[in-house]
């Protein structure tokens, strides 16, 4: 009986600590050379405006970065986040499914002495295809920084899809 309850507290204990806590849509820059990201349904040079929540689950999600003398070494990556609302259970399951990242044509960044300037744009969309899963998901853009490997972030990006109640 002790076992059984001892369980019980540790699958609770479990299902607690996946649960989504303050999420709060926005973003980060955090390189000096990171002038403004932006997200959008539009697939364009660069969005006329910004938005943080997406009903409706789109298919993908535009990801806008502008930079100005941005110090970098090589690539610019993007990175996907999502912390899924749907059930605590699912989550422990594995509810959400895979996503992608991908650079979307050319970058249109010059390069010059005092670094990169211009706009680079990501694609955000499931793997297998289909619409965005509901939930909170964080974009982040790295630099290479030089070393073997190693890079750094430039910026985040934090929005939902769907309804925060969904």
């Amino acid at each position: 009986m002790l076992a059984a309850v001892c369980f019980g507290v540790l699958l609770l204990a479990a299902l607690v600590s996946l649960w989504p806590g303050d999420f709060s849509p926005g973003e980060e820059l955090i390189s000096p050379g990171a002038e403004d990201i932006a997200v959008s349904q539009e697939d364009t040079m660069y969005p006329t405006s910004d938005r943080l929540r997406f009903d409706g689950g789109p298919e993908v999600v535009y990801v806008y970065l502008r930079v100005e003398n941005l110090a970098t070494y090589g690539d610019l990556e993007g990175r996907v986040g999502l912390m899924s609302r749907t059930s605590a259970l699912g989550r422990l399951l594995g509810g959400g499914g895979g996503l992608v990242v991908e650079n979307e044509g050319e970058e249109r960044l010059a390069v010059s002495y005092g670094g990169a300037s211009g706009v680079v744009k990501f694609a955000v969309r499931p793997e297998a295809g289909g619409r965005l899963p509901s939930g909170d998901y964080t974009v982040a853009v790295y630099a290479a920084s030089g070393g073997a490997g190693e890079s750094s972030a430039v910026a985040r990006k934090y929005f939902v899809v769907g309804s925060r109640h969904g």
